[in-house]
């Protein structure tokens, strides 16, 4: 049988509230049997982008708070959660700022691991990455709901829920391990640093402003990286204009990592102990990890909810390759190409590879049956 993928319509047919996409989602949960994927008093992750200062196209609180409450109904003990992406105490200050509390939500937010983001457990990814390290909070659960923030990436392409269950489901490093066991690892396969090309740098520092380790400096006008400090999160080179700056690994590889991340997460979670909901509002061309919130380069699309990654990423490929670009986005000028979706086209890779090698991966299957609601 092929998995569903539910589709909730933006579109609104009257004023009342059921008729808009809140109430919509809402009367959804209601009738969703959450039970059959999260036993009762579960204490279970919501994992999520909380995002950065300035990105501020994130899944809106009141969503999340939907989420909670039907989690809640099963009943089960629910938190919000992600792995630290900036400085932990600054995330949470982040999350704060984007309306993500417990008074706000209904649930406590918690950082998966740790407030250094080292609290993790290695686990077995694939021949590629070998050992990853999953985030403590997200491996001793036995259910999870998993919240994404549809939007582009420079390597990934789509931000879908495959990305967010890999890159967000592991730690920076493992406590006494370094980043060759965690999320820098899917960066920077052939290589241990970032490539600096002296001569096509202008030497703007913005690399040097991004950056969430702080470990980058311009001594005597020379690119200088603390090795021991350095996240390899490749921001530096994602930030410089004139390419500079380059990571140490091929769009294929980076796509395998990503599966083979995803399938490390997975792997510590029994079957169909997992949902997936995939926000398509807002969807802006780069990851909410960057301090800063693009115009959308499409019209929402509404929320897509299935218990398959692979079956939800390929749907939301598929809705992106029938969208037209909105003007005055960063899409706004590119050409369609029959079966290639927005981001694709924006970020001149085939966001698909992700997809492909998860499939083969034995993740879940693109063959699908999109069912509409409303």
């Amino acid at each position: 049988m092929k998995p569903k993928v539910y589709q909730i319509s933006p579109l609104s047919r009257t004023f009342a509230y059921e008729s808009g996409l809140m109430g919509k989602f809402e009367n959804f949960l209601k009738d969703f049997d959450f039970s059959s994927f999260i036993s009762k008093d579960d204490v279970v992750p919501l994992k999520m982008h909380l995002g950065n200062q300035g990105a501020f196209r994130t899944i809106r609180p009141q969503f999340v708070k939907l989420v909670v409450d039907a989690v809640k109904s099963v009943p089960a003990k629910p938190f919000v959660t992600d792995s630290v992406r900036i400085p932990g105490y600054e995330y949470l200050e982040v999350a704060k700022d984007a309306g993500y509390t417990h008074l706000t939500l209904n649930a406590p937010v918690v950082l998966a691991d740790g407030i250094f983001g080292r609290d993790s457990i290695k686990v077995h990814a694939g021949d590629l990455l070998g050992e990853m390290a999953v985030a403590s909070a997200i491996h001793d659960a036995k259910s999870m709901v998993v919240l994404t923030h549809v939007k582009g990436h420079i390597q990934a392409v789509l931000g879908g829920a495959l990305k967010n269950i890999s890159m967000g489901g592991v730690s920076q490093a493992p406590r006494g391990g370094d980043w060759h066991q965690g999320r820098g690892k899917m960066h920077f396969l052939m290589g241990d640093l970032m490539q600096w090309d002296e001569t096509k740098c202008i030497l703007c520092l913005d690399c040097m402003n991004v950056c969430p380790a702080e470990c980058l400096t311009f001594p005597d006008d020379t690119y200088t990286v603390n090795k021991e400090k350095c996240w390899r999160c490749g921001r530096c080179a994602r930030v410089c204009p004139v390419e500079a700056i380059s990571v140490p690994v091929t769009h294929e590889l980076f796509m395998r990592a990503v599966a083979e991340g995803a399938k490390a997460v997975l792997s510590t979670f029994e079957p169909h102990r997992i949902v997936y909901v995939n926000f398509l509002l807002e969807m802006q061309p780069e990851c909410d990890c960057m301090p800063l919130a693009d115009p959308p380069v499409a019209q929402d699309q509404g929320i897509l909810i299935s218990d398959d990654p692979v079956a939800i990423d390929t749907a939301t490929l598929d809705i992106l390759s029938r969208v037209k670009p909105l003007p005055d986005s960063r899409a706004s000028d590119i050409t369609p190409k029959e079966g290639w979706d927005v981001f694709s086209l924006l970020h001149k890779k085939d966001g698909r590879l992700q997809i492909k090698e998860a499939e083969a991966m034995g993740l879940g299957t693109s063959d699908y049956e999109l069912v509409m609601i409303g």
